[in-house]
């Protein structure tokens, strides 16, 4: 059905002629205006819609009900953009989020046509078209093999029975590997294993909540849970959304919002192993364990699902905008966001102004929603000022970030297999912020060098490159890409949140990505010189400990494993009154510290014959009398560094 929509007076210049009739008849003047022209190009644009956004002034009037029909504009809607309007309103505004509208119309119109028609209108300060958005595709799926039951290895921090085969999590060398080449997170999880306060919402296919591993990590939202099926029990504005909401299927013209339920059986379970990564459970004796997923007592973090991949669907500009306004609105402060945009480009303003010349404030609605997101008045966390965005790299080899990760202002994650080494399919190169394991099957059938986690029962056999041959549990399976990588940095990243809560500690959102961009681990110095990658993937390989210890406020040294190394400890403490250093039975054993630390004129001489991390304790007195024993008082007083061991340290010792 038509109707003859609520426009504005000043649309009657373009003539009263039904727009079907006068799209072909286009002014050199009304070409000019493409300018307007933001968002994603044409080739995968929604046939019959167009989003435009008005001045201010008659988005309030449209608003208000007071536009009058214009006769001859032969359109079928006009509606919000985001039916649910944001919470926060004030900042909706600053990115301009009101004044978005929805069009539709016929869809034999050329939608190119109508956009230009419609640039001709001065009330409309930018319009988009309503593009569908990519999955950064995982290289390969392949559905694990179990073989028979086994009991965890006992030197492991958890019980979880493939915890041994996640050498993303913990890796300790062996044929073919690194050791230390993961995401440093075993000693971390001495300090911290997570928290349920903090919410990741995992932009991707929906995360199985029945799952074994997951069931009891996934956000809840109770009112829902608790309520009347087919209505709005929270008013939030979205129906039955208890664990999240599927906003493929959403009709965007309701409020509220009804949408399908989530499904995580289409998308060979690319969000539930995703999810996995994250945040599976720690310590309950099944399956994998996870970067963030606890200690076993139900203190890990907590998995919205944010659905945007339905098998070979995907949302719209439209509904990718309304998932970033609900994780804002609901209490996500990361957004995990394994998608890009594959098309060519290059450059910040090509992304978010379609490459003119004129800027053009608020830019695409999806962006205006990711920067509402990331807005400090809208922190979801009391020890993070400000939302964090991490996003996939890409998997086409391209020397630069897909968008949106190549923004400046959030985090772009490449991606390396278990010997350092990045991956084939990695992107690299400018726009690229760090990187994380994302694996790689070795050879053509040996899958420990991919990423062994969560997955969907036979949901892995939808995917082209999955390959099925023998007995397997498809709950679980291995996986490769900068999609893989990506929620390795969100689950570190969630890691630190926990941390700093832990520690009464608060940090602006700069703050805390500028902590964990210094606190990597050198990845060049594992590649040859000339190599592509050198230099190009980003600060560095993302390393758990090291960021906690950033938090905390402790220096991290890097030494070499298995060589005797001189610290000159002038930086931390006067070597004058240092007196002794201490080590604890823990941190002696995790490092491999087989004799006691010698001090000579302030060089501490160390070995460490593990791969690990620890902190030592270097002890200092002020204020004595040498020359009498019972004569004047003298104080104590203390530093703690952090030793990170590793097989190889880069020629500055480590600081990048």
């Amino acid at each position: 059905m038509k109707y003859r929509i609520i426009m504005l007076a000043a649309i009657a210049a373009i003539g009263t002629s039904c727009l079907k009739d006068t799209v072909q008849e286009l002014t050199p003047e009304q070409d000019a205006l493409m300018a307007k022209l933001v968002g994603n190009p044409l080739s995968d644009a929604e046939d019959g819609v167009l989003l435009v956004k008005f001045d201010s002034e008659t988005a309030g009037r449209i608003a208000s009900g007071d536009a009058s029909p214009l006769d001859g504009m032969d359109i079928s809607s006009l509606t919000p953009a985001l039916p649910v309007q944001p919470k926060n309103t004030e900042i909706a505004r600053k990115y301009g989020l009101d004044r978005w509208y929805r069009v539709t119309f016929d869809e034999s119109i050329p939608v190119k046509k109508a956009a230009e028609k419609f640039a001709a209108i001065p009330e409309i300060t930018a319009l988009q078209y309503n593009s569908f958005i990519e999955p950064v595709k995982p290289e390969k799926v392949i559905p694990f093999e179990p073989g028979p039951e086994t009991k965890a290895e006992s030197d492991l921090p958890f019980d979880d029975p493939y915890l041994g085969k996640q050498w993303n999590l913990i890796n300790n060398g062996g044929s073919g590997a690194i050791a230390g080449a993961d995401v440093g997170v075993k000693d971390a999880w001495r300090l911290t294993g997570g928290d349920p306060s903090i919410i990741v919402a995992v932009f991707d296919c929906a995360v199985n909540n029945i799952h074994a591993d997951l069931s009891k990590a996934v956000w809840i939202n109770e009112a829902e849970k608790d309520g009347t099926s087919g209505q709005d029990d929270d008013g939030n504005g979205y129906i039955d959304d208890v664990y999240g909401f599927n906003f493929v299927s959403c009709n965007l013209n309701k409020n509220p919002v009804k949408g399908n339920r989530l499904d995580w059986s289409k998308g060979y379970g690319h969000g539930t192993h995703v999810g996995g990564i994250i945040g599976a459970v720690n310590g309950n004796g099944k399956g994998v364990s996870s970067i963030a997923g606890g200690t076993g007592s139900n203190d890990g973090v907590r998995l919205m699902s944010c659905q945007i991949f339905e098998g070979s669907n995907a949302t719209s500009d439209a509904q990718s905008a309304a998932a970033f306004i609900y994780a804002a609105d609901n209490g996500a402060c990361i957004a995990q966001c394994s998608y890009g945009n594959f098309n060519i480009i290059r450059t910040d303003d090509e992304y978010i102004n379609g490459n003119e010349d004129k800027k053009i404030a608020g830019a695409s609605l999806e962006n205006a929603a990711l920067l509402y997101f990331m807005d400090p008045a809208n922190s979801n966390h009391e020890s993070l000022e400000g939302n964090l965005a991490v996003f996939a790299a890409g998997n086409h080899s391209n020397p630069y970030s897909c968008y949106p990760g190549a923004l400046p202002y959030v985090l772009s994650v490449t991606a390396f297999c278990r010997d350092f080494m990045p991956g084939s399919y990695t992107n690299y190169g400018p726009g690229c912020k760090i990187a994380a394991p994302g694996g790689e099957i070795i050879g053509t059938s040996d899958v420990s060098g991919m990423i062994l986690s969560t997955g969907v029962s036979n949901a892995a056999t939808q995917s082209p490159a999955v390959e099925n041959n023998g007995k397997h549990d498809y709950n679980y399976v291995y996986m490769q890409g900068t999609s893989m990588a990506c929620p390795h940095v969100s689950g570190v990243a969630a890691l630190g949140i926990a941390y700093a809560k832990k520690l009464g500690k608060k940090f602006t959102r700069e703050e805390f990505t500028s902590m964990l961009l210094t606190s990597v681990n050198d990845i060049d110095s594992y590649l040859p010189d000339g190599n592509k990658y050198k230099g190009q993937m980003g600060a560095g390989a993302v390393d758990a400990w090291k960021f906690l210890m950033a938090i905390e406020g402790t220096p991290s040294v890097m030494v070499q494993t298995g060589k005797k190394v001189s610290i000159d400890l002038s930086p931390y403490c006067n070597p004058r009154n240092i007196s002794e250093v201490q080590v604890g039975a823990v941190d002696a054993l995790v490092l491999g510290i087989n004799s006691t630390p010698e001090i000579k004129d302030g060089i501490l001489e160390i070995e460490c014959t593990k791969t690990g991390a620890g902190k030592i304790l270097i002890c200092s007195r002020v204020g004595k009398d040498p020359e009498m024993s019972d004569g004047i008082g003298d104080m104590n007083y203390y530093c703690e560094i952090s030793i990170v061991s590793r097989p190889y340290v880069s020629e500055n010792g480590g600081w990048l």
